[in-house]
């Protein structure tokens, strides 16, 4: 049994990503949490009080409202007998809901879109997941692109400095996937030469051999431009359909979203971001 954490703004990036999910799982036994919070205005005088306390209230409303429509949709387009709802309507920040559901609940994936409602087409990562990615160090969080429409992930590559050893968590829950649908893990290490210092082969044996039922490929690239740009070209050459990065304080994945994203060459932000915990 798995258990899935769903948070939504009840966008159309956050149900794209819930059909996602659904597809993605809907082979296991599983349990989907789905979340919605709100966090009215802090009031500074009485009037504001009953304003608040009123909007407080036409918030609560409308969470639960959402939440019973998503349900809706999920019977009409999504059924199976395989899987549970679970719906939490909250008057919190979400981070914090967030982090709670996965201790209380032992949250196996979070999947969550990589945009809500205010959605920017050149930001690769909206502030609601990053903020999520940032709160989460102990479950992996999948972001799911704007239009992203579901296909069965077949190649996956894990972008990787190699410098920290992988933990059974991050190892755990790739290989789960990979092994869910036969993929192709293609470890990409980009490096100004293509020698590795012994801690960098000892982590990149452990992950061989952690992963060693499925089929992996190892690529060493020159660093010569930024890490977008490579990491766009590589997915699109490659039919990467899954961009696997592992979340630390110095990761790839600060330095892809630091950086900008090149016109025309932004391929890997098309396409699903699965965040490992460090």
């Amino acid at each position: 049994m798995k258990n899935i954490l769903l948070p939504t703004d009840f966008s159309e990036n956050a149900y794209n990503a819930i059909s996602y999910a659904l597809e993605l799982f809907k082979n296991e036994a599983t349990t989907f949490y789905i979340l919605n919070t709100y966090t009215p205005a802090i009031p500074h005088s009485r009037f504001m009080a009953t304003t608040t306390e009123v909007a407080e209230k036409c918030a609560e409303t409308d969470s639960k409202k959402g939440l019973k429509n998503t349900l809706i949709y999920i019977s009409l387009h999504h059924k199976n007998p395989k899987h549970s709802y679970k719906t939490i309507s909250s008057f919190d920040l979400l981070t914090h809901e967030v982090v709670d559901i996965i201790k209380t609940e032992k949250i196996d994936f979070v999947v969550s879109g990589t945009k809500g409602i205010t959605n920017f087409e050149r930001v690769f990562i909206g502030a609601n997941t990053m903020r999520i990615i940032n709160a989460i160090k102990e479950c992996p969080v999948l972001a799911i692109p704007n239009n992203y429409t579901y296909c069965k992930p077949k190649q996956i590559v894990l972008a990787t400095d190699l410098k920290r050893s992988l933990g059974q968590e991050a190892l755990e829950a790739l290989l789960f996937i990979t092994k869910m649908y036969n993929c192709t893990v293609h470890i990409l290490h980009l490096k100004a030469n293509n020698i590795l210092d012994d801690f960098q082969k000892s982590n990149l044996k452990i992950l061989q051999n952690y992963l060693q039922p499925v089929t992996i490929k190892l690529h060493i690239l020159p660093s010569y431009a930024n890490k977008s740009e490579i990491l766009s070209r590589f997915t699109k050459d490659y039919s990467i359909d899954t961009l696997a990065l592992v979340y630390n304080n110095r990761s790839y994945l600060e330095d892809i979203i630091q950086e900008p994203v090149l016109l025309g060459a932004d391929h890997h932000t098309k396409i699903p971001l699965l965040v490992l915990p460090s």
